[in-house]
């Protein structure tokens, strides 16, 4: 059997610190895909929320536009009534 050299312990040294490194290297990796698995997810929340508010403000301006226009066509229909304009529905 061949006795153990200075030159074996330096390569089982740097096979040693090789496997740390990676093994090191691989929990840095896990630890900032999971940040930044959690970051999407966050930014997306965002994202959905910034959407509903949105179309809930959407969904008012619509609204006010309508009980605007009804002001609009019932004063039309009064004007109408006082000069006496025959009113024609359109459809």
């Amino acid at each position: 059997m061949k006795a153990f050299t200075v030159s074996d312990a330096i390569a089982f040294g740097s096979l040693f610190l090789t496997s740390v490194t990676a093994a090191v290297g691989g929990i840095f990796w896990y630890a900032n895909s999971e940040k930044k698995k959690y970051g999407l997810e966050r930014d997306l929340g965002h994202i959905r929320r910034n959407q509903e508010q949105i179309q809930s403000s959407l969904n008012t301006i619509l609204g006010e536009f309508d009980r605007r226009f009804d002001i609009v066509e019932r004063d039309i229909l009064e004007i109408k009534a006082t000069l006496k304009i025959p009113h024609h529905v359109e459809r």
